[in-house]
């Protein structure tokens, strides 16, 4: 009778590739992502600068008043 070693069931995996054969295509995308945050983070930027400086100018007016209790 033959001895059995541990590594008889033992199988190579293959390896992950480490580079890409398409390299360029990884990011194809990023930049559309890229440019749609800066526009719509501008925008929201925008409209809550728009919204203080009403409240600012209504506070300097004398229209609206904050009460403190």
């Amino acid at each position: 009778m033959r001895a059995r070693d541990d590594f008889d069931d033992l199988r190579a995996e293959r390896d992950m590739p480490t580079h890409y054969r398409n390299e360029p295509n990884r990011h194809a995308g990023l930049w559309k992502q890229i440019a749609i945050g800066i526009v719509v983070g501008y925008s929201v930027l925008g409209v809550i600068s728009a919204v203080a400086w009403m409240i600012i100018a209504r506070l300097m007016l004398g229209d609206l008043s904050i009460t403190l209790p």
